[in-house]
């Protein structure tokens, strides 16, 4: 007897219930992965605290031992074997110790992406110092500001960018008496352009030649004896979204720890081969490539800088089959035209790696990104994105391997096994949209955020555990302190405050809503700013949304800044875009078009002088265009404009 057959909505239902079906199972075998991960990591540490083995560098010495003449790192169409960087290594660790350098002293360290990054680190590791990873983008006072925190011993920088450290070398004598300027040159140099120019007076110069006359032998274990989990690997600074970047103490444990989990999470080996164009001075390319790389015995290419239009194409020469890319990298590959080889590379089975892949989300536009996912995949092959969450400063991380359409633009994705485990360490705080605090309820304790609602993400604290310890700030106190939140669901606990507001669905998905700072209160009202940045990019390129003080209204109006470059703007397409997929108290009520937009090295954007420049046309030079609330339509915004509104006769 024949079945009767499914009707439409009946297929979908049963459709949709395997789909959800395999994703479970799915979800259970990444929650066993990441739950393996945490498991290797604490038995490894443990270990080694116990073998007096604590430092990173040991996790570097050990593959070289099994890797040899193996490629380590590629940069530029030149590979260099695990012995080729043990060598170099061991000589530039000896030339420190003959420049008098001690443990626990500080160097910075100013240089673009090469393999001399690397390098430089394991030879501060080899001989316990901490290296200040400086964003080489810095100039005038905030690289001054940068390296004075760290009180460097020395100032190790590139050769090509001599110059940026010339102008600001005698303010950081002063600070830093008896300082070292060391200028590293090597094959990578060009040798040219204004940033190679000048330099310092009685500088050191640091080249092949001197090296190859210090010795090669390894540094003994006695170097590292007495380093403990707790013990700084290195300074990695704050992108400096809201004020001047900070120096996030790094730890030995912390690094550990994320070394063994992402190793474990995609499973990476001795065939990985990791492609990235990422600063290396900052945590993504740091510690989830490099370091990575030297616990899985895996090679890393490293890119000179980021390119969309040669991207694939160093993928393919190098033969990476892992990318990895941070911020707005996603949508800039897939605004390059089609090309018949976009799928001739390595990566269709491989694992990529991202650090909120795209701008914050909210419920309002997941079905957007997961979109852009899945354009992504399709066109480029790429079968699994493996998505991250986590800060330089921070003390816990959420991870979400995702190789399906389920829970795409997620930043984490937790199931039985690590859900339970981490239900009191990593925390949704309901928040009060006023104050940006988090709410307390009548026995002075923090309330949880409710099932999709979002919440400020807050990690406990817990010195005694080398991957829940919460460092701070080098040579900071107080901003420090400010990061640290009591009495959050009992008396006397403690929390890191991430700043972020994520949300939490009933499967475990976690989702970026935005940075506590970047929603302003429009019409009673909270408006993300990612939410329409997002719905922006269906019609420009980019865009940066902020709120603005408008007279005689109350709260902040919604602004969108774009970058000339965009290309010339359809004012009657994007008026009609905004009014369809925004909600009225969401929309842009101004355009901002501005030369360029600003950004941190991780891509993040800024804005705060565009917020506190608002749309005074006294203030603002740039061409500012308002939604016209009679006309329905952007037009340009005037000074007789700004007048009516001061004058309270415009109702926006």
């Amino acid at each position: 007897m024949a079945l009767p057959a499914l009707g439409p909505a009946a297929t979908a239902l049963a459709g949709a219930s395997s789909f959800m079906y395999l994703d479970a199972l799915w979800r259970m075998g990444e929650d066993y992965k990441l739950a393996r991960g945490i498991v290797k990591a604490r038995i490894a540490l443990a270990l080694n605290n116990r073998r007096d083995r604590n430092s990173i560098y040991y996790v570097f010495d050990d593959a070289h031992r099994k890797r040899g003449d193996a490629d380590c790192y590629v940069c530029d169409g030149v590979t260099y074997s695990w012995n080729q960087v043990a060598l170099e290594v061991n000589r530039l660790a000896h030339w420190f110790l003959s420049q008098g350098i001690k443990r626990g002293e500080t160097i910075a360290l100013y240089m673009p992406n090469k393999p001399a990054y690397p390098i430089v680190w394991l030879a501060c590791l080899a001989i316990d110092i901490v290296p200040a990873f400086i964003n080489y983008n810095l100039t005038g006072q905030g690289l001054a500001h940068c390296i004075n925190v760290a009180g460097p011993r020395l100032v190790l920088y590139d050769s090509d960018y001599a110059s940026p450290i010339g102008e600001i070398s005698s303010s950081l004598s002063e600070k830093n008496p008896g300082i070292t300027f060391v200028r590293w040159c090597d094959r990578f140099n060009t040798g040219v352009g204004e940033k190679a120019q000048g330099g310092v007076d009685g500088e050191v110069r640091l080249d092949e030649a001197v090296l190859r006359q210090m010795s090669e032998k390894r540094i003994p274990d006695e170097r590292r004896n007495g380093v403990t989990w707790q013990s700084p690997c290195c300074l990695i600074y704050t992108s400096g979204t809201t004020g001047l970047p900070k120096a996030a103490l790094t730890l030995h444990g912390r690094c550990s720890t994320a070394f063994k989990v992402w190793t474990s999470l995609n499973e990476f080996d001795k065939k990985t081969r990791i492609y990235t164009p990422m600063p290396l001075y900052h945590s993504t390319a740091a510690l989830l490539a490099v370091g990575v790389a030297w616990n899985a015995g895996a090679t890393v290419v490293i890119g000179r800088k980021f390119s969309a239009s040669s991207f694939w194409k160093d993928v393919r020469e190098s033969r990476a089959n892992v990318i990895q890319y941070v911020g707005e990298v996603l949508r800039y590959l897939l605004s390059v035209p089609p090309s018949i080889a976009d799928k001739d590379h390595e990566v269709r089975l491989a694992r990529t790696l991202a650090n909120q892949l795209f701008p914050p989300l909210s419920s309002q536009l997941i079905l957007l990104v997961a979109q852009v996912w899945e354009k992504f995949r399709e066109r480029f092959g790429v079968q699994v994105i493996s998505e991250f969450f986590a800060s330089s400063e921070g003390n816990g991380s959420l991870f979400n391997h995702n190789g399906n359409k389920f829970g795409a633009g997620a930043v984490g994705k937790e199931g039985m096994i690590v859900g339970t485990f981490q239900r009191n360490k990593q925390v949704l705080l309901r928040v009060d949209p006023l104050t940006e605090e988090p709410a307390r309820g009548k026995d002075g304790l923090c309330i949880r955020a409710a099932v999709n609602e979002p919440g400020e993400l807050v990690i406990q604290i817990d010195n005694t555990s080398p991957y829940q310890a919460f460092a701070g700030y080098h040579n900071n106190p107080e901003a420090t302190n400010k990061k640290i939140m009591r009495d959050v669901l009992s008396k006397g606990d403690t929390y890191f405050r991430t700043g972020d507001l994520l949300r939490r669905d009933a499967d475990g998905h976690w989702y970026f809503a935005d940075r506590l700072g970047d929603t302003f209160r429009w019409k009673s009202e909270n408006v993300s700013t990612s939410d329409v940045a997002a719905a922006l990019g269906e019609v420009v390129k980019e865009a940066n949304v902020y709120g603005v003080l408008v007279p005689s209204q109350d709260g902040r109006a919604g602004c969108a800044a774009i970058p000339k470059s965009a290309g010339p703007v359809d004012f009657v397409m994007l008026s009609k875009h905004v009014s369809k997929t925004l909600p009225k108290y969401a929309q842009p009520l101004f355009i901002r078009l501005v030369d360029a937009l600003e950004s941190t090295g991780t891509g993040k954007q800024l804005k705060v002088t565009l917020r506190n420049e608002g749309v005074d046309p006294d203030v603002v030079r740039d061409p500012v265009f308002w939604l016209h609330p009679d006309k329905k339509a952007y037009v340009p915004f005037t000074k007789e404009d700004w007048g009516l509104l001061k004058a309270g006769k415009v109702r926006l």
